[in-house]
Parts: C-alpha cells; structure tokens; sequence
C-alpha cells in the first residue's frame, strides 16, 4: 500500500491543515517531554534502590565481621581477611555505580534544558539558576559528592579491620 494511501485512511475526516500539524507538534513535544522527565525520575528511583542495595549488602558484610569476632570459628582469621577484600571491592562497584549515574542524570539534564528552550517555562533550568548552577556550595551541594563518600568510608572501614588482622609475621614471611 502507498503512503498516500494509508494517510488517506488515516486521515478520512479531512485533511489536516498546517495549524493542525503545528497542534500536533507541540502536543507531540510536550508527551515526549513529559515522558523524558518520568524516565529521569525513574532513574533517580534506580540510583536510589542500587544505594539501599549497596548499603544492606555493606551492613550485612560488617553483620558477617561482627557474628565471626564474637565466635570462635575455625579459620576467623581467613575470613577477616577475605571479607574485608570482598567488601573493598564491593564499594569499589558501588562507587564506580555513583559516577555513572551522575553522568547519566548530567547527560538528562542537559537535554531536559535544551527541551525547555521550545516551552513556556523552563522550571528545570530555572531550578538549576536559582541553585548557582552547582558552583555555589551554600546553595546547593551535589547529592553525588555525599554519596561517594558512603562507600569511601566503608572502605576505609574495611582497610582498618584488615590491617587490624593481617599477620605481620605472614606478610614478611611471603616477601622472603
């Protein structure tokens, strides 16, 4: 079937004329922003459950840790060591997952601004001037920056219980 066709049948009523198009258009633009800002506040949604995710995980590792110094467990020395290198690179993840939803969200933003140019009002933008555009901490201290800093201690924490329980007399026999 041709084009013209389908859009004969398509468009049996009349056909459209341009304020019509135009109409459309804009309608058009307006769902495909109101759907990109819904994508955007899923994301944030994902961000948010891989946080929790992260957090038990690290809360069930410290759990782990805690549960093994109070027993007398055969091999507890191998498992205060192992954990912790397993929690360390657990935060290493979590940490390389923060970025990259920073760069995502910054990669949204981006678009959701340069899509409220063709709109009345850009309330994303306008958010984004009142908050000094992330450059005045008073205003507006990035969400990222603080949630670098969760895996960071935790592994700073896990550093300390490793050192705390590495055999100084293996370590210099392994270098021998």
């Amino acid at each position: 079937m041709e084009p013209t066709a389908i859009d004969h049948l398509l468009l049996k009523s009349k056909k459209p004329t341009k304020k019509d198009i135009a109409n459309r258009y804009i309608d058009h633009y307006l769902e495909q922003y109101r759907i990109y800002v819904h994508v955007f506040n899923s994301t944030s949604e994902r961000r948010n459950k891989a946080n929790e995710f992260f957090l038990g995980l690290n809360a069930a590792i410290i759990g782990i840790i805690g549960y093994v110094e109070t027993k007398a467990l055969p091999h507890a020395s191998m498992i205060f060591v192992l954990v912790p290198i397993a929690g360390i690179a657990i935060c290493h993840c979590w940490y390389r997952i923060i970025c990259a939803y920073r760069q995502l969200n910054r990669a949204k933003f981006k678009v959701i601004h340069t899509a409220e140019r063709n709109l009345p009002l850009s309330l994303f933008e306008t958010e984004w001037n009142i908050l000094g555009k992330g450059k005045d901490r008073s205003k507006y201290y990035p969400l990222s920056q603080i949630e670098k800093n969760i895996p960071v201690i935790f592994i700073l924490l896990y550093c300390v219980i490793l050192l705390m329980n590495i055999n100084v007399d293996y370590v210099l026999d392994f270098f021998k």
